[in-house]
């Protein structure tokens, strides 16, 4: 039984309006935003702080596309392929016409997303309580494999990041043995890094590093009016069934490990221009259909992200790699038990996201006009505000100078990283992945008592069997799509 306070709502509402208006400024991510929203809630009370980061998870996924209709500069990396035909459409005048697709069928995927939520997961609970050390450590693979390969085709460099992710996590105490490992003697090391300082650094101090040579201030004419951001009927019968097959391909990719909204974008829009073959306008000049399908997916997305991260408790996507790491700073623990021993929260987080997704796109609809003119401010107003909470949201975590020290340490490694074009996500979830990695590899070992046992036994396992496929076939198939991708970017 759950208690609702009204109170939870303004909680709602404020990580609402943040994660919007951070979604909606280019360079500032999503991911980013709810590092800096949970280095926030550090001595909250556990549900607010829930309520307060669903809200700002659904507010910047939805943020991203004002951007990237009045720039041509997508704010979250989900936002990319609205470009493609969000921005010719405002060239051609039909700026509201846009928005309003982009916001209603984010409403739409959004909600969609959450449905399956609250009917798969509890079914996909009750599957991972049959998860042994085997399958454990094959879905976490997964998770680490899928982030790298599908970083922006680049495959060595994002699993280098990877590698350099389950490195990082595997400094201070054995967790089998309990020796020291690669602590330099230093007892700084000792208790391991703190992945959050960590994820504040490279997302946050790494994107005040890298914001410090643009203070250019964007030029924007818009002037939106409320009621022609509602899509006209006729608009929507043309896309419903582009969301329709969008919807159900952005929750399919959000739940695989390691991929997201980034990743289901593409594949949707990829997969609409391969479908429709008589669009309102070609492909890249406009068209209806090509601004429906990258945000309906990325809506939907969420909802299978937080699917594979509370009943698996395998990060569906970088942004719910810290939240996970957030749930862990508040004491939930998600995984296959959660569904036993914290059904509540599972409610919770249900009915918070449902209301954030309406809130965001009531948001989107009321402060369209407000974010255009946030757009204006000059990039170095907002640096000196970021630095302060990636200060002290990294301080507050043990109230610690040591937490500061490793947050700017990975800021600058995230900022080299980004300079020579590594991904950063693939280092986020080696730092969370990558002591479960190895924890789980080493039970099935000991378990299995050799290798040549451990290796039969990932065959003779259905579940682990299963799982072994998949990422196979993530492999193969990973290729492709990256291929494809390309191909969508070079021809628009």
């Amino acid at each position: 039984m759950i208690e609702f306070e009204l109170i939870y709502i303004l909680y709602i509402f404020a990580g609402c309006v943040i994660g919007l208006v951070m979604g909606a400024l280019p360079g500032l991510t999503v991911t980013m935003t709810i590092v800096l929203v949970v280095s926030l809630t550090f001595g909250w009370a556990m549900i607010p702080a829930l309520a307060f980061i669903i809200g700002a998870f659904a507010g910047g996924v939805m943020g991203g596309s004002i951007s990237a209709i009045a720039l041509n500069i997508p704010g979250t990396a989900a936002a990319v392929s609205t470009v493609f035909d969000g921005y010719p459409m405002k060239l051609k005048g039909e700026a509201n016409n846009a928005l309003g697709i982009s916001l209603f069928v984010s409403l739409i995927g959004g909600i969609f997303g959450l449905a399956i939520l609250g009917l798969v997961g509890p079914l996909l609970g009750k599957i991972a309580l049959k998860f042994g050390p085997q399958e454990y450590f094959l879905i976490t693979l997964w998770g680490i494999t899928l982030v790298a390969v599908l970083s922006q085709g680049k495959m060595t460099k994002g699993l280098i990041a990877a590698f350099i992710g389950i490195f990082v996590g595997m400094i201070g105490m054995d967790p089998i043995t309990g020796l020291m490992r690669f602590t330099l003697g230093s007892k700084v090391l000792s208790g391991g890094i703190n992945y959050i300082a960590a994820m504040i650094g490279l997302f946050g101090m790494k994107e005040v590093l890298t914001q410090l040579k643009r203070s250019k201030t964007f030029k924007i004419d818009e002037n939106y009016k409320i009621k022609d951001l509602f899509p006209k009927k006729e608009i929507i019968k043309r896309i419903a069934p582009t969301m329709t097959w969008s919807a159900v391909i952005g929750w399919i990719i959000g739940l695989l490990p390691g991929t997201g909204g980034d990743i289901g974008s593409l594949v949707a829009y990829g997969a609409t221009k391969s479908i429709v073959k008589n669009p309102n306008r070609p492909f890249g000049e406009g068209s209806y259909e090509g601004v429906a399908a990258p945000e309906t997916a990325n809506d939907a997305a969420i909802g299978g992200a937080l699917t594979t991260m509370l009943t698996l408790g395998i990060p569906g996507d970088s942004i719910t790699a810290v939240i996970i790491g957030a749930f862990y700073m508040h004491g939930l623990l998600p995984g296959p038990t959660f569904m036993i021993t914290e059904k509540r929260y599972f409610y919770y987080i249900l009915i918070f996201l449902a209301i954030g997704i309406v809130f965001a796109y009531l948001s989107g609809l009321l402060g369209a006009n407000i974010m255009l003119k946030v757009l204006k401010f000059p990039k170095w107003a907002l640096v000196p505000t970021i630095t302060m909470l990636c200060i002290i949201g990294s301080y507050a975590l043990q109230n610690s100078i040591n937490d500061v020290i490793i947050m700017t340490f990975f800021g600058f490694i995230g900022y080299l990283f980004e300079k020579c074009e590594y991904p950063v996500s693939p280092i986020v979830l080696g730092i969370i992945l990558g002591p479960m990695i190895e924890t789980n590899f080493r039970q099935a070992l000991i378990s299995s008592g050799s290798v040549v046992s451990l290796l039969t036994s990932f065959i003779t396992r259905p579940l682990a069997l299963t799982i072994l496929v998949l990422v196979v076939a993530s492999f193969v198939l990973q290729s492709f799509t990256v291929k494809s991708n390309k191909k969508s970017e070079a021809e628009n």
